[in-house]
């Protein structure tokens, strides 16, 4: 039983930052291509 209820926690929780990220990748593409540009170019 506890088990059952752990993995749906950390499947919801996996599936809730996998969808964060991909919002804010959306968001910031612009930010993330300078930090990209910044780390390739040290």
């Amino acid at each position: 039983m506890l088990l059952t209820i752990l993995t749906v926690v950390q499947v919801i929780s996996t599936i809730s930052v996998v969808v964060l990220v991909l919002l804010q990748r959306g968001k910031g593409a612009d930010a993330g291509a300078g930090f990209g540009a910044g780390a390739s170019g040290t």
